[in-house]
């Protein structure tokens, strides 16, 4: 026989010369995986400052009461899809708000750090000295949160288009994915309005992404490790279903989030990450430039 075909290790032999056949490229694609609050759109952290100031409340109070309700506080719930955005919720999480011995080593720190004097000193004072935690509305603070969070911020969604862009181009080279903690708003509240100009914005902003991993849905939230596992699998899947390969690990994975926590779990799992920082988030899009060797700040070219 002048020609034999060796399926197994994909040769041909014709006439005594062993030809490889060519195979799909083994380069894996650029995955990156995003957060959106404060990262693809502008910080709702940004909206919790802001009601501080307004109501002389001790800068860092409110992210304070939310975190160390963890896991099981009313915001996590929230994020989880275990409870409804109703008036429930915001019960609860006023209570949250108003808990007594959170505000009181809470408000310990705060005098420490203002007056410069020892945690030990600051909280002699504040076991017989403490005023009452704050009335925070619930409500009104939780809709100034997600107003602010309905605006593209103005370094990194320009940014993510162009990602889209060079993805589509050229298939295979850029995965873009997304993780983010969030909550269902209630049905007939005007953020559902696909046909508005404001709900038609946001749908076309997930329209970048090849995966989106949302918290509310999947009953998962960061940074609890399970959500990162789940988002690497969706990744896999993707890729794979694209013929892209099928080994895609956590060390594949750029990770772009604005809290220290988030991409502490993510770092700890084996993903580069990249922190993006109120009001420097031009930082992490030169960072993705790095990466992709793609120009993508508006009117700066590559360096």
């Amino acid at each position: 026989m002048s020609s034999v075909w060796h399926k197994s290790n994909k040769t041909f032999v014709l006439f005594g010369t062993v030809l490889q056949m060519p195979t799909k490229s083994s380069k894996k694609p650029v995955i990156l995986l995003f957060d959106i609050g404060g990262v693809c759109v502008a910080s709702p952290f940004q909206a919790i400052i802001e009601y501080e100031k307004s109501l002389s409340i001790p800068n860092g109070w409110i992210n304070y009461a939310i975190s160390a309700a963890s896991p099981n506080g009313a915001w996590q719930k929230l994020e989880r899809g275990e409870i409804a955005l109703d008036a429930s919720f915001f019960t609860a999480w006023n209570a949250d708000l108003q808990h007594q011995q959170r505000w009181r080593i809470f408000y310990a720190r705060h005098l420490a750090a203002t007056r410069k004097e020892s945690f030990a000193q600051a909280a002699e004072e504040a076991a017989f000295d403490v005023p009452p935690p704050p009335a925070i509305d619930s409500e009104t603070l939780y809709w100034n949160m997600m107003t602010y969070s309905r605006t593209m911020d103005p370094d990194m969604y320009p940014a993510l288009q162009k990602l889209r862009k060079a993805a589509d181009a050229n298939p295979g080279s850029l995965v873009i994915g997304a993780m983010s903690n969030t909550s269902i708003f209630p049905d007939g509240h005007p953020f559902n309005d696909t046909e508005s100009a404001d709900g038609r914005k946001h749908a076309e902003m997930k329209l970048n992404f090849d995966v989106f991993v949302s918290s509310a849905h999947s009953g998962l939230r960061k940074p609890d490790e399970p959500i990162y596992k789940y988002t690497l699998e969706e990744l896999r899947k993707f890729v794979k279903q694209k013929g892209w390969g099928d080994d895609v690990q956590m060390s594949d994975v750029v990770f772009l989030d604005d809290i220290g926590s988030n991409l502490r779990t993510g770092k700890a799992l084996g993903m580069r990450t990249i922190k993006v920082n109120l009001g420097r988030v031009g930082e992490a899009v030169a960072e993705l430039e790095s990466i992709t060797s793609l120009s993508l700040r508006e009117g700066k070219a590559k360096l």
